[in-house]
């Protein structure tokens, strides 16, 4: 993940578009919220319609879109150095669903429940090196 991190700040370099210092305290502008948020609902938009398409094509399209524009939020937040980690951290939670007999607990639906050795992920160690 770390390359194609850089390959966006390379992006962000040749098309002048700004990163806030976060070592100075400097967070996004409402603004880049604003378009961020907009750009990552029309990629989402357009990977839903070629999914309901069965257009391979533009699936992978939307999905390469979507990653793109996610890692650009990454890196205006900062958090180039803390992704890979709190990814991880994320997983291992998520493994920790398994119920008791180590099988999946589902809902009705098909979604993924919390089993009873759930751990959530300590994503505040990642950020300041201990709980919070």
């Amino acid at each position: 993940m770390i390359h194609q991190i850089n390959q966006v700040k390379e992006f962000y370099s040749k098309f002048n578009i700004h990163v806030p210092n976060h070592d100075e305290g400097e967070c996004m502008d409402i603004e880049a919220v604003k378009m961020r948020t907009k750009l990552a609902t029309e990629e989402l938009q357009e990977t839903h319609d070629a999914m309901m398409a069965e257009d391979r094509v533009g699936i992978l399209d939307g999905l390469a879109d979507q990653l793109y524009i996610l890692l650009g939020t990454v890196i205006e937040n900062g958090l180039e150095d803390k992704i890979v980690e709190a990814f991880n951290e994320v997983h291992r939670s998520n493994m920790s669903k398994l119920g008791a007999d180590g099988k999946p607990v589902l809902r009705e639906d098909g979604k993924i429940l919390k089993g009873n050795n759930y751990s959530p992920p300590d994503l505040s160690k990642i950020l300041y090196g201990s709980k919070k």
